[in-house]
């Protein structure tokens, strides 16, 4: 059975969105998508516009929910990915840590379709971030996370 998030974790909870769009990309039909499974609206992100290794534009936008808003998220993404991919994710947690924040990443195809798909190439970076004093604490606190629904 799902737990809750705990309230000293949800209070202090953060989750960051970053997309990097190229050009040939049509960055509307993501956050379209986004705002529809997971409502952060377009006017959330933040946008940059760099250019690339040959003068392409690229855009790079990113917003940070925090709190009950980053819960919430949390809950959805995890209830949206499928039951082989979450076991694998938790049985290599170890693999997705930075210091003391989880990194996922999405496939920004599959998102367009409404599945969310773990990857490496093409991806949304997903930033999940709570305040961890202990190491040892690391894993337990995220696999929590991970299994409330």
């Amino acid at each position: 059975m799902a737990t809750k998030i705990s309230n000293k974790i949800s209070k202090q909870l953060e989750a960051t969105v970053e997309i990097i769009f190229h050009a040939t990309e049509d960055s509307k039909k993501i956050l379209d998508r986004i705002s529809e499974l997971f409502q952060i609206h377009e006017s959330e992100f933040s946008q940059e516009r760099i250019l690339g290794h040959y003068g392409n534009p690229i855009f790079h936008v990113k917003t940070t929910l925090a709190k009950n808003r980053a819960e919430t998220f949390v809950k959805n993404l995890v209830s949206r990915i499928s039951k082989s991919q979450m076991n694998e994710l938790l049985n290599n947690i170890n693999m997705y840590f930075e210091d003391s924040a989880l990194f996922l990443r999405i496939g920004k195809n599959d998102l367009v379709k409404g599945v969310i798909n773990l990857q490496q190439d093409n991806a949304i970076k997903i930033r999940i971030k709570t305040p961890i004093y202990k190491k040892n604490e690391l894993t337990k606190t995220y696999i929590n996370l991970l299994k409330t629904e």
